[in-house]
């Protein structure tokens, strides 16, 4: 009789708690914006809470589990803007989710906001065939901005951001050329993503059709000193226009003088290069590497941080240099355009004679097309040099670099188009 009695009195226990997990009452929303919203309720007898919501008329509910007991209120996010909700919650009165409440009473809300206005005057300059550039007027106390864009009758945007209020315009990379693309503006007023603004209205462009340039790399070479038999620096320069076939390989070989490969040992520093294209600048420290004799050497780049970003070739063969380099396949076989200048530190020897020296650039792009020049430098063993030792007995006519006809000067890079047809770079240095 005392055991069953027990027994009675343990299970009016296990129903009376039961019975106390009531429903948590007083729904309210607040702080609601497009995207989120706080749900607020009063607090009951209860070990955790649980909230489901969804569009008014939808489906499938979303939601929110293990709300902890002492909280009153829950911030929902990702919600779809200009849409109206439903949500309820209930409570758990144990660890082990046997003891609930029922389901709360509803409660809705919208989700609009006067918080975050959008900004609507959006306009698309710079357009070519990859890329384009976006620009939109700031909104007054915006945090940041974000940008998604994709062709025009398509479903999947891609993103760019943040970008930082003031700034208002950001390029549009990679895009397929003679193609209609639509982009949109998205603004937070906050630095988190709950004060975010409804889609801009888009903006379309057309990007151009690609038209390749002419392959002509501009290769000019030189050296600081023209007195023979005399260690001097050599300098390498190399320019592209835009849309040019990316330059594959390059070999600058000359008729005379020689790299003095002896005097220097692995990890000495023999010059430096700079590289600058449309987007940045890249300088460079070249260190000798793999030293093999005094003919040959692997010289080394490495960038200010002391990574090896690239290597060549220098060699002593067929009573002048060598320079042998492979540009890396960057995949696209088109140059944005850049200017590269590669110099050699007191490494270059004179030849030991007056007269001229001719350095030939041998260029191949990564589409197979073939440029070769020559750039002339006058060497003189005497310390005086005369513009007759370059006339050859052939009538010609000088043009500076942007092709305007001009007369000699001397410490100048000069154009010289003889009336046989032969044009030659000539730099004539006292």
């Amino acid at each position: 009789m005392r055991k069953v009695l027990l027994i009675l009195l343990c299970s009016i226990a296990f129903n009376y708690t039961k019975a106390q997990c009531n429903e948590p009452v007083s729904l309210y929303a607040s702080n609601i914006n497009y995207y989120n919203a706080e749900l607020n309720w009063n607090s009951t007898f209860a070990h955790h809470y649980r909230i489901r919501y969804k569009i008014i008329g939808g489906a499938n509910w979303s939601f929110q589990n293990n709300i902890d007991s002492t909280l009153i209120s829950k911030t929902i996010i990702n919600l779809t803007p200009l849409s109206d909700y439903i949500w309820q919650i209930k409570a758990y009165c144990d660890t082990i989710n046997t003891s609930t409440s029922n389901w709360s009473i509803t409660d809705t809300f919208t989700t609009n906001t006067g918080l975050c206005p959008a900004t609507n005057i959006l306009y698309t300059t710079n357009i070519n065939y990859n890329n384009a550039t976006a620009n939109w007027d700031t909104v007054s106390n915006a945090n940041r901005y974000k940008i998604h864009y994709r062709i025009l009758g398509t479903t999947n945007w891609l993103n760019l951001g943040p970008i930082y209020n003031p700034s208002n315009t950001i390029l549009i990379p990679l895009l397929q050329q003679n193609t209609t693309y639509e982009w949109q503006v998205l603004t937070y007023h906050d630095s988190t993503s709950l004060l975010g603004s409804l889609w801009s209205i888009p903006d379309t462009f057309t990007t151009t059709t690609f038209v390749a340039a002419p392959f002509n790399p501009i290769i000019t070479n030189n050296i600081d000193n023209p007195i023979c038999n005399t260690a001097t620096n050599l300098s390498l320069f190399a320019s592209q226009a835009q849309n040019e076939p990316d330059i594959g390989t390059s070999t600058i070989t000359s008729d005379g003088g020689y790299f003095d490969i002896q005097s220097i040992s692995m990890g000495d520093s023999v010059g430096f290069s700079v590289m600058n294209t449309s987007t940045q600048t890249i300088s460079a420290t070249l260190k000798a590497g793999v030293i093999a004799g005094q003919n040959y050497a692997i010289i080394n780049s490495y960038d200010s941080t002391g990574s090896l970003i690239g290597f060549f070739a220098i060699e002593n063969v067929n009573g002048g240099i060598k320079v042998s380099l492979t540009s890396p396949n960057d995949g696209n076989n088109y140059t944005s355009g850049f200017t590269s200048e590669v110099h050699f530190t007191s490494l270059f020897v004179t030849p030991n004679i007056d007269g001229p020296l001719h350095f030939y650039s041998d260029i191949q792009s990564e589409l197979s097309d073939q440029f070769n020049d020559t750039t002339i430098v006058m060497i003189s063993c005497t310390n005086s040099i005369s513009e007759e030792l370059i006339e050859n007995n052939s009538n010609y006519q000088i043009y500076d670099l942007l092709g305007r006809r001009t007369i000699w000067k001397k410490n100048t890079l000069l154009i010289y188009r003889y009336s046989n047809g032969d044009i030659k770079k000539v730099i004539t240095t006292k």
